[in-house]
C-alpha cells in the first residue's frame, strides 16, 4: 500500500481528481479536504471504482498494491457499499 511520504501520493490524488472531473462527477468530491492523504486517495479509488472511471489493475496502480492485497480491499468496499448504499440517495 502506497505511503503518506511517497512523492506519488499527491501526483495519483491530481491524476484521479482530474479523471473523474473528466467524466463530470466531480461534485461528489466537494466534502474532500485539499490535504493529499492515503485516505482520500482510497476514496479516490473506490468512488473511481463504483461509477466505473477505474479497473482494479488501475487500483492497484494508484495504491501500489498487490492482487492478493487488492481483492479484501474491493470486497471491503462492496460490503460498505451494501451495508450504507452508495451515499447518492
Amino acid at each position: 500500500m502506497i505511503q503518506s511520504q511517497d512523492p506519488a501520493l499527491k501526483a495519483n490524488i491530481e491524476h484521479l481528481r482530474g479523471l473523474i472531473a473528466d467524466q463530470g462527477v466531480e461534485q461528489w468530491l466537494k466534502e474532500m479536504g485539499p490535504e493529499p492523504t492515503v485516505e482520500a486517495l482510497i476514496y479516490l479509488c473506490k468512488f473511481g471504482f463504483f461509477t466505473g472511471i477505474l479497473n482494479k489493475a488501475q487500483i492497484a496502480g494508484f495504491l501500489q498494491v498487490e492482487r492478493k492485497e487488492l481483492k479484501p480491499l474491493v470486497k471491503s468496499w462492496y460490503d460498505d457499499h451494501r451495508e450504507k448504499g452508495c451515499g447518492t440517495c
